[in-house]
């Protein structure tokens, strides 16, 4: 084995919602297997072979986003309106531009490589409608090393804004169960594939139930989106006029189940919380998102208050960062603006370890994968971030208290940075560079 041992602060997120603060902590690691070997209190101030020189940072495992579009990279910042005009008026025309393999490639492994900046080690992501985009995403997550849950956007209603022609929902159901058989699961499940119907209205009903028979027979996730606008709803409820709801939407064509991810989820009524709850499907929180395009606040306690799962995601483009800190920091924001606009009795507040918790080992549960990441325990993938605290600022990180040191890496950016990102015990320095490639024989052109 190629045992390597890095000594430093470590922060924890435990099983009962709790995080565990090692000031003087020893992790322990092999390289070859990528498994955690150790994790504990270092025994003295020097121990033999052990790495010191990381002693001041902090070391915490890698941050998991549960919702973001690959595509989007480039509309970040552009122009917030609400939701329908901002799709049309700028993402879709960039969404397009993903039939170029050469551009897709491009903006991929920008995508990818920013996140690992961030601090990410795993990601839940669209890609485009187009099959070869989807397929060149996945070729540039696995040179980068990031762990990644991509799904080739699938639409069959254009809405009449849809800038070129989409495919029928055979072709949509096709084209992903091709994506999946030569990605699902490879090396050793660090690289899946995630059904994407964007949301109910850019499918068809029957896409839908076509969707949720494929995530049933091939055990596959879920993701999309409901309820993330007052406008997009009413404009849903005009195309499935015999479903009161949005979410009887996706009840009637069955596609909520435990490996459902719904984006947003602003505006639920009381039985559409105890649909999802029933269905034991999960909410992905997108907050700077739901701000950026004036979408709304998500009332966290009410919804956890119906045992539903809740994770969290940056959302790009409507999100305006890959950073998964800055969206702990406007899930914390918009839970104390929900206090204040509220009339009935107020809340606690999201506290700092909950946000970062539900951002860890919260969202690595939500995948299913939490047996794998999302804490640093023995056995477990040495997947890891290392944070240097400047110099300057180290007054700030003087503490042991885990709710001080966690608030100001969530609300003090400048005053530390990501030096370090391990993934499966190897370390994600240097980003290989990607030569541009023809696309695979058997993935044609969308």
């Amino acid at each position: 084995m190629g045992i390597r041992s890095i000594k430093a602060k470590i922060l924890n997120p435990k099983p009962d919602g709790t995080i565990s603060f090692i000031r003087n902590g020893v992790i322990r690691f092999d390289t070859k297997s990528g498994k955690i070997h150790s994790i504990e209190q270092a025994k003295s101030q020097f121990e033999d072979g052990n790495d010191n020189r990381h002693k001041k940072y902090f070391l915490l495992p890698g941050l998991i986003d549960l919702h973001s579009h690959i595509p989007q990279l480039p509309g970040i910042a552009k122009n917030a309106n609400e939701l329908i005009p901002w799709l049309k008026n700028h993402i879709f025309p960039l969404e397009t531009k993903f039939s170029d393999y050469s551009y897709a490639q491009h903006i991929a492994q920008l995508f990818f490589t920013e996140a690992l900046h961030f601090g990410t080690t795993c990601i839940v992501a669209y890609s485009s409608v187009h099959k070869d985009a989807t397929d060149i995403s996945f070729e540039v997550a696995k040179t980068i090393g990031i762990r990644a849950f991509i799904g080739k956007a699938m639409m069959d209603r254009d809405m009449n804004k849809y800038p070129l022609p989409l495919p029928n929902w055979k072709e949509n159901i096709k084209d992903s169960l091709e994506i999946a058989k030569k990605w699902h699961g490879t090396d050793n499940g660090r690289l899946n594939f995630i059904l994407s119907p964007r949301f109910a209205g850019s499918c068809s009903m029957k896409l839908l139930e076509k969707t949720a028979e494929v995530s049933k027979a091939e055990n596959l996730f879920i993701q999309t989106h409901l309820s993330e606008n007052r406008s997009e709803i009413n404009y849903i409820k005009s195309l499935f006029p015999n479903c009161s709801t949005n979410t009887h939407i996706f009840k009637k064509s069955k596609l909520l189940s435990d490996r459902t991810l719904l984006a947003h989820c602003l505006y639920l009524s009381q039985v559409e919380l105890h649909i999802i709850e029933e269905a034991n499907s999960k909410i992905v929180h997108c907050p700077t998102s739901n701000i950026f395009l004036q979408s709304g606040f998500l009332p966290i306690r009410r919804y956890q208050s119906h045992n539903i799962e809740i994770g969290l995601g940056t959302d790009v483009a409507g999100g305006y960062s890959l950073s998964m800190f800055n969206e702990m920091k406007n899930a914390i924001e918009t839970s104390k603006i929900v206090n204040v606009d509220t009339t009935n009795l107020k809340k606690p507040i999201l506290a700092a370890s909950e946000a970062f918790w539900i951002s860890t080992l919260g969202n690595a549960r939500i995948l299913k994968i939490d047996n794998e990441i999302g804490s640093l325990e023995v056995g477990k993938d040495a997947d890891f971030i290392l944070i240097k605290p400047n110099k300057k600022f180290q007054f700030y990180y003087r503490t042991d208290d885990i709710e001080a040191i966690l608030l100001n890496l969530l609300y003090l950016p400048h005053t530390y940075s990501i030096e370090k990102v391990f993934i499966r015990g190897k370390e994600i320095s240097d980003i290989p560079k990607i030569e541009t490639t023809k696309p695979s024989s058997h993935l044609q052109k969308g």
